[in-house]
């Protein structure tokens, strides 16, 4: 019974689940499939109106125009971006209720209660990206649409037939929702593992692609521009070649603590090399000043006399989407990269912005210091 609440209790994965889409680059596939399902929606009007059992039922002709026109709505939605979570929830019970809807169309109960197998398709998803309360809720509406077409085919005379097919539903939208639910959040607990320096306890590469993805995706932030810091401590191997190791370790971490209690909340941290971190947030001006400057500063507050080298870089945000954002992180981190070896050079404990002539431009131009 603990194992059954703690399954019923767990939060949905909607969130880490798109961002490691996006990061992946299977966006745009699944975005296209998507649409292909909700576009499926329209064959409930056209059966209920000219299908082999179209009927006159007022109530049943105005769902299933409603069920097409929402079938319609979402394949338009699909097609142009990656939907909110509230939106996925509206899409997996709309395909939920037009399967539905669709199996009521059908002459013979005996093809009704195989459309309610289908359900499965709506099921999978929600067991994909969503709760187990939601998967619960969709298994219900098929038992009950298929329990209309088993009365319907018992009242018949073929009940042994209804209690096959009534077998198959319920293995279909109960155990394939469950399979995918074991895989997701297996696939899961091993992403969160393996998603924070062990040293640091801040996001690694990987991760903090993820996040900054999921960050611009998600148009849960104002700001205009997204904004890479990167920082390379200043003379670390001294450090490490006079104090030992150890020293450098609890160095790290100090840097590491300094620059989550002084950058903003909204602010992504990932430690990205041995002595390089990065910054990543989405603020309201082209040029992050405020965000090199602080992490800058951040540095100083630590142990051992620590002081850093920043360059930090920005992109539009009215330019990303969903098929550019990956690369535009590299353009970023590379660009950052540039900069900080510019403040490196200059002298290091400084801050440079990289600033290049085009925005589609790979080479970069000379980087202008932010302070003097």
């Amino acid at each position: 019974m603990g194992a059954i609440g703690r399954w019923w209790r767990q939060p949905d994965q909607y969130d880490w689940l798109s961002s490691y889409m996006h990061a992946r680059g299977f966006t745009r596939p699944a975005q296209i499939f998507m649409a292909v399902i909700a576009a499926s929606g329209v064959l409930v009007p056209a059966n209920a109106l000219w299908g082999p059992a179209a009927t006159s039922h007022a109530l049943l002709l105005a769902l299933g125009v409603v069920a097409g026109l929402a079938g319609l709505a979402y394949l338009v939605l699909w097609l142009s971006r990656w939907p909110t979570r509230n939106q996925s929830i509206g899409f997996a019970l709309t395909i939920c209720v037009c399967i539905a809807l669709g199996s009521f169309t059908a002459a013979d109960p005996a093809i009704g209660l195989m459309a309610s197998a289908a359900l499965a398709v709506s099921g999978g998803y929600l067991a994909f990206f969503h709760s187990a309360r939601l998967v619960t809720a969709n298994l219900v509406v098929a038992l009950a649409v298929a329990a209309v077409h088993v009365a319907r085919l018992a009242a018949d005379g073929q009940a042994v037939l209804a209690v096959s097919m009534l077998f198959l539903v319920v293995e279909l939208n109960a155990g394939v929702p469950l399979a995918i639910q074991i895989m997701v959040h297996a696939l899961g607990i091993d992403l969160i593992k393996s998603d924070r320096d062990p040293l640091t306890g801040l996001l690694n590469r990987r991760s903090f692609q993820r996040a900054v993805v999921a960050a611009v995706l998600d148009g849960q932030r104002s700001g205009t521009h997204l904004a890479f810091a990167m920082l390379d401590l200043d003379r670390f191997k001294v450090l490490n070649d006079t104090l030992g190791h150890s020293a450098g370790d609890d160095a790290l971490v100090s840097v590491a603590q300094a620059l989550t209690a002084n950058l903003p909340d909204t602010a992504i941290i990932g430690r990205v090399g041995g002595e390089e971190f990065l910054i990543a947030d989405v603020i309201a001006a082209a040029v992050p000043e405020d965000l090199g400057e602080r992490a800058r500063e951040a540095v100083t507050f630590t142990p051992y006399g620590l002081t850093t080298s920043v360059g930090t870089a920005s992109f539009a945000v009215d330019a990303l989407n969903a098929g550019n954002i990956v690369d535009s992180m590299h353009w970023l981190t590379a660009q950052a990269d540039v900069a900080m070896y510019s403040a490196k050079r200059a002298g290091g404990n400084g801050v440079r912005h990289h600033t290049p002539a085009r925005r589609d431009e790979d080479s970069p131009r000379e980087d202008a210091p932010q302070r003097p």
